[in-house]
């Protein structure tokens, strides 16, 4: 089968389409015939390891581990083991799994894998899973959240779309967003009450404040959100800070001062991707998606994930439509970010 594979770290154009074996199921595993998958942040992060250095104690300290590229899915259950008994053969489902860029991945029933929310295509799908797990698991500490004040910075990206959405949907927070200026009527149509273009307006300045600040990007600070922050309010970065500090942070607000610094930790659990189909089936939850591109375009695409510029989702299609198939999504280039 083709994946997309690198066997050492460094730029995108390590990446590359080579033939692998094909995995075969063991008897509490599912084998997903792989229709789309994506190219996430954290992707890159692990592709281009010389810069983020932390990542190897879980990617691997000299060269990868997991040599096969991707982590989202969406697809078609090819083939069960004996033990299945979730999934036959045949059901459209999505997830989350190491290797996912490939045309077939295999993976157990009781792993983050759930049937795919009906009015999606499968590259929608797989634009799901990654921001919306790690946006829920992260905002989490925080409850209970509802009337609850919730800034969230980086409003736009993957974990941004899908924090707002959640906050608003789900969690019943009045939520404000910072993004960029093309995507203030986005982040507005996702649920946020108030939408702050970051070119103009600090909102470290304005001197409102906020029960929790969610940096969804890891751009900013606790030093420079402490006082944007209400007596008893919390700070949330999902990145580990300059010198990796944040943790150090997380443990010495909780001992001193009223105001929190937390550190976001994100998971992928089974009961959390069936919560995300839910909300995706009752219309609380859309992926948001910026550019749609074909498997051997990987290294563009990892590119453009790099570049910061992206908003919501980038796709890369496994598996081009056949006759019986859902229809592809517009060509790669071509705005699929949603009204």
């Amino acid at each position: 089968m083709r994946a997309v594979v690198h066997d050492r770290y460094g730029p995108p154009e390590v990446l590359r389409i080579a033939g692998v074996d094909r995995p075969v199921p063991k008897a509490d595993e599912v084998l997903v015939r792989v229709h789309a998958s994506t190219v996430t942040r954290g992707d890159a992060m692990g592709v281009r390891s010389l810069e983020y250095r932390f990542t190897r104690v879980f990617t691997g300290i000299r060269r990868p581990r997991q040599t096969i590229f991707g982590s989202e899915f969406a697809g078609r259950v090819e083939e069960i083991g004996a033990a299945v008994t979730e999934f036959p053969v045949g059901d459209e489902v999505f997830g989350i799994v190491g290797g996912a860029s490939a045309e077939y991945v295999a993976m157990r029933e009781s792993g983050v894998i759930a049937q795919k929310p009906t009015g999606l295509t499968y590259e929608e799908a797989a634009a799901v899973p990654d921001g919306a797990l790690l946006a829920l698991t992260c905002l989490r500490p925080a409850s209970p959240l509802r009337g609850k004040s919730v800034l969230v910075y980086g409003a736009a990206g993957s974990i941004g779309t899908a924090a707002v959405q959640l906050l608003a949907h789900h969690f019943e927070a009045e939520v404000t967003g910072v993004c960029d200026t093309k995507d203030i009527e986005l982040v507005r149509s996702l649920g946020a009450r108030d939408v702050l273009d970051r070119f103009g307006e600090d909102f470290t300045k304005n001197g409102t404040t906020y029960d929790v600040i969610f940096d969804a990007v890891g751009k900013h600070s606790f030093r420079r959100c402490r006082r944007s922050l209400k007596p008893r309010g919390m700070y949330i970065s999902v990145d580990l800070g300059f010198m990796y500090h944040v943790p150090l942070l997380a443990l010495g607000t909780r001992l001193v001062g009223s105001r929190r610094a937390k550190l976001g930790i994100g998971r992928y659990r089974k009961e959390d991707i069936l919560l995300i189909k839910e909300l995706v089936d009752t219309g609380k939850y859309r992926p948001v998606i910026d550019r749609t591109y074909a498997l051997d375009e990987v290294v563009e695409a990892t590119r453009y994930v790099e570049s910061g510029q992206k908003t919501g989702n980038v796709v890369l299609r496994v598996r081009k439509a056949s006759p019986g198939d859902q229809p592809e999504s517009p060509d790669k280039h071509e705005d699929e970010v949603p009204a």
